[in-house]
């Protein structure tokens, strides 16, 4: 069951009709990600969101609220940064195995690349 507001909303913010809408939210509701499921800012992030005993599901870069009866009450789209692997500086790290690597190899007179030093 969806309240006419996440009708709306999913109206809006997808761009799907009515019926469409309503098999998104039954889709969320079955196949969405619940806080618990994420780690540290992410789980953070959906645990603020809810209020009342309700609950927070991702699904398909979207933030479904549900009541506890499983009534969609709202939903939203989720930041950018939401989901995003945490990025370190591995370039370094690359860089060094591909220096090691490139020891074994010689460059061709040739446009074409490298061939192995015998």
């Amino acid at each position: 069951m969806t309240t006419l507001h996440a009708l709306q909303r999913t109206n809006e913010r997808t761009g799907f009709n009515l019926k469409t809408s309503e098999r998104f939210i039954a889709n969320a509701l079955e196949r969405g990600k619940r806080a618990e499921d994420f780690r540290d800012r992410e789980k953070d992030y959906l645990l603020r969101t809810v209020k009342n005993n309700s609950k927070a599901l991702v699904y398909n870069t979207y933030c479904f609220i549900f009541s506890k009866e499983n009534i969609c009450i709202t939903m939203f789209p989720v930041p950018k940064w939401f989901g995003k692997k945490r990025r370190y500086n591995s370039k370094n790290k690359h860089i060094r195995e591909y220096q090691k690597n490139y020891n074994n190899y010689e460059m061709e007179d040739d446009y074409y690349g490298f061939c192995k030093v015998s």
